[in-house]
């Protein structure tokens, strides 16, 4: 009797041909993700293309939140303290967009000229609660730029990961998905001073796209409600004993809209 521990040549070749047509047909499972484990794609919705020609928006994928321990000047005293420092690392990519109207024509709307290339200019903030039901802020943080701690994040996540301000740049082409080149931008947000008890938090991110709408108020103002990126994360340990393996999502990343208080105008 043949011994059961061992499989014969045919069946260890039908399960290779087995495995290989599981790969063939889930293309997205067989390729590395390299670290970014959530992808929102620029998905864009018809009513978006014909209000807005000249519309653009990215594919963004985003690593886990992890922390770095570094040694920064205290900004009253200017003394170096060793500090807990939260960071976002992500990449983008500008996505080929259909600008064809619903009937398949193109838009009539004539734009002018721009007067001067288009900007990628992406925003960052972080916004703590103690309720994940109602979400009343506890803290609201802007995104710093903390050279020390992106000499860190760079050697940890082995990629050119550049901070909010180095990231600035002329908006790049668009590129199809089945392109042979994905130009990726890799960029990383910090954070200095969350609070270590945070059990709850979000991350507001802007600038990867320019989608908006105007939205009338019941003061009688107009105002401006920009497309932006929503991240929810819980982080369930405490303050003794801080480890970024205690960060965790909370949801998907999507597409939302918030109002721009800047932005207001009477009808």
């Amino acid at each position: 009797m043949p011994d059961s521990r061992f499989f014969s040549l045919p069946s260890v070749f039908a399960l290779a041909a087995g495995l290989l047509a599981m790969a063939a047909s889930n293309p997205a499972q067989a390729q590395l993700t390299r670290g970014f484990d959530k992808t929102l794609p620029a998905v864009v919705q018809n009513v978006e293309l014909t209000n807005q020609p000249d519309l653009w928006m990215m594919e963004v994928q985003f690593k886990p939140m992890r922390m770095v321990f570094v040694n920064l000047p205290d900004p009253k005293t200017g003394e170096m303290k060793q500090e807990q420092v939260w960071y976002l690392a992500w990449r983008s990519i500008v996505r080929q967009v259909d600008h064809r109207a619903p009937n398949d024509t193109l838009p009539v709307n004539r734009l002018d000229p721009l007067p001067g290339p288009r900007q990628f200019i992406p925003e960052f903030t972080l916004i703590t609660y103690d309720d994940p039901n109602t979400e009343i802020p506890d803290q609201i943080l802007h995104d710093e730029i903390l050279p020390p701690a992106m000499a860190q994040i760079r050697h940890i996540e082995r990629a050119p990961h550049l901070n909010s301000i180095q990231v600035v740049q002329d908006l790049p082409e668009q590129v199809p998905m089945e392109a042979e080149e994905q130009p990726w931008i890799y960029g990383a947000a910090t954070w200095r001073g969350v609070d270590p008890e945070t059990d709850f938090f979000k991350v507001m991110i802007g600038g990867f796209t320019n989608a908006y709408e105007v939205r009338n108020a019941d003061d009688g103002t107009r105002q401006v409600w920009r497309k932006v990126i929503e991240q929810k994360y819980a982080r369930p340990g405490d303050r003794f004993d801080p480890s970024q393996r205690e960060f965790q999502f909370v949801g998907d990343p999507r597409w939302t809209l918030q109002p721009d208080s800047l932005s207001t105008d009477k009808k």
